[in-house]
């Protein structure tokens, strides 16, 4: 490896750069990000420990960076999470730099672009919500469980055995995210929704009982549902009026070669030789699909499948985008998996299912496709060791690519 690479794995995020968004630079630093230490002293604090913890980078186009903070003085002090993003602000957000340099800062859970989050997050209120759509939740707590910086965020809710789900989107998504649900209770095991909420733009849904296909796969001794059912779940989907057609993980190739080249330079022909073999996507079919199907979407109890999960993705897709996804989703896993045998034998058998009804040919490049997706993860979430991880995973498309070629 060469002396210019970066000798650590903090150095090189640091030593990323985009023509296109300059601040770029300045937001992965390994010092203190400016656009950061400004927007703290603004409330007379100072940045005393950073460190970049999650990036959402598209060479070019945007770029949105979370640092988890120290800041000493001003009534900011404390540990916190702040996120910087290069998207267009929405009125009345905290904007550091002007132009190209223009940066949209926040302390979570403060976000801007999901401004009803910080009091959807009061247990009262949360509560209040939950009492207004017809439940009841008594003492309750809340605590973020998921949140994608600018885009959604979900807020668990617990209170005296109950638990209830409160996802916040954009305002444009919660009518259609609200219809979706509604649409597939009693079709589908899908979280059933209490109602929404406008005024704070969130959807309330009750809680499912079991555990991710993922966390029984790992379990090592849960009973797993029978292949079969894994197999023939995406054929039961439903086609639902005005779905939208989802883009596959093939069609996303071309941007993650553009991420994966300037993330991995030295690895650029390998990157390139993975794209030219997966090619474009040419399949004219289309079937109901659930968008995003993977082992951690879904549910299991006692062997059986007792929820699916994130349905605001189900639309159109072809027929081998479900399966791929899965397929190539269990193949990272396996790298990553403290039952590597079990979730190996898992994935055989339901890939010698779909094998049998599939372009087998096709099912094994949109697997690849969907693990060059996956590729950036570890970037994306400064695991340790993310350029051989990542670099791992590029190996680990290419021989599903020389896989569909060998047949």
């Amino acid at each position: 490896m060469s002396s210019a690479v970066p000798l650590t794995d903090r150095k090189w995020t640091a030593s990323l750069t985009d023509p296109d968004l300059p601040v770029l630079t300045d937001l992965l630093t390994d010092q203190v990000p400016g656009p950061l230490a400004a927007a703290v002293a603004a409330a007379d604090g100072v940045v005393t420990a950073v460190a970049v913890s999650q990036v959402t980078w598209w060479p070019g186009r945007s770029a949105t960076v979370s640092w988890d903070t120290v800041v000493e003085g001003g009534p900011l002090a404390g540990r916190a999470t702040y996120v910087g993003t290069t998207q267009d602000p929405p009125e009345g957000a905290v904007v550091v730099g002007d132009g190209e340099e223009r940066v949209t800062i926040w302390r979570v859970p403060h976000d801007p672009f999901l401004p009803a989050l910080p009091t959807a997050l009061q247990p009262e209120v949360a509560a209040d919500v939950i009492s207004s759509l017809g439940g009841t939740i008594a003492n309750p707590s809340t605590r973020l469980r998921a949140y994608r910086p600018t885009r959604r965020a979900v807020i668990e809710v617990t209170g005296e055995g109950h638990r209830v789900y409160l996802k916040l989107v954009k305002p444009r998504r919660l009518h259609s995210l609200h219809q979706r649900h509604l649409d597939l209770t009693g079709v589908l095991p899908v979280p059933e929704p209490l109602g929404i909420n406008e005024e704070l733009g969130l959807l309330a849904m009750r809680s499912m009982t079991g555990a991710t296909l993922r966390a029984v796969l790992e379990d090592g001794t849960g009973p797993l549902p029978h292949p079969e059912v894994v197999t023939g779940l995406p054929g039961t989907l439903p086609a639902l009026s005005g779905a939208a057609t989802v883009h596959s993980a093939v069609e996303a190739v071309p941007r993650m070669v553009e991420l994966l080249t300037r993330l991995l330079p030295m690895e650029a022909d390998r990157i390139h030789r993975i794209a030219e073999g997966i090619g474009p996507d040419d399949v004219a079919d289309r079937v109901p699909a659930h968008g995003d199907y993977h082992e951690a979407q879904l549910l299991i109890e006692d062997g059986r499948v007792s929820g699916i999960l994130d349905v605001d993705t189900l639309g159109v897709a072809r027929p081998g985008d479900d399966p791929g996804t899965m397929l190539g989703h269990l193949a990272v896993w396996h790298t990553m998996s403290s039952q590597p045998d079990r979730v190996a034998a898992y994935a055989s058998a339901l890939q010698e299912i779909w094998e049998s009804r599939l372009d087998p040919v096709d099912l094994r490049l949109r697997a690849a496709a969907r693990i060059v997706g996956l590729a950036a993860g570890p970037f994306r979430v400064q695991q340790q060791g993310w350029p051989i991880e990542t670099s791992r995973r590029l190996a680990l498309a290419e021989h599903w690519v020389e896989s569909a070629r060998a047949l």
